[in-house]
């Protein structure tokens, strides 16, 4: 197993309370803190927040369009350290912490990912990853030339 690291290009955009009700209700979840600021604000949160599958997709969508169209995530695990809501420009990032040569090719990849908005760490996902030999060379060209899809350009900002 090599432990090289690599670092992915970082992707930003501004979070909107039509991202979070979206993705909440896109995955069914009715629990109102992902609707209802009033009752977000009651539960001592600072207003809407994403839910755990929204911010999956965001991880998986992050790293899949690294990784190239035929890669496939085998293993993940989320941790949520702080709140997203409205108003947050937050910052995907991740690192290859290690790679093996795959039985049938390809290989096999962990990463860790984080989303950071205001300064800190919201979430992190810890990825294992299978990439086959031409999505290999779809990310060798993405290393150099990447840039995110308009989901990640929609209200980006410049970071300061």
């Amino acid at each position: 197993m090599s432990a090289a690291r690599q670092t992915l290009p970082d992707a930003t955009r501004m979070v909107t309370a039509r991202d979070i009700v979206m993705g909440a209700a896109a995955s069914r979840d009715w629990q109102p803190q992902h609707h209802d600021a009033d009752h977000a604000r009651a539960m001592n949160l600072p207003g809407i927040i994403m839910n755990t599958p929204t911010q999956t997709g965001w991880f998986h969508g992050y790293l899949l369009e690294w990784a190239g169209r035929n890669a496939r995530i085998g293993r993940w695990k989320l941790s949520m350290l702080r709140p997203i809501c409205p108003g947050m420009t937050v910052t995907l990032s991740g690192t290859v912490i290690a790679n093996q040569a795959a039985a049938k090719g390809g290989n096999w990849l962990w990463l860790d990912l984080a989303i950071t908005g205001q300064g800190e760490i919201c979430s992190t996902m810890k990825v294992v990853l299978h990439q086959p030999e031409a999505s290999i060379a779809d990310a060798a060209v993405g290393l150099t030339t990447w840039e995110p899809s308009p989901f990640f350009l929609k209200n980006a900002q410049a970071p300061s």
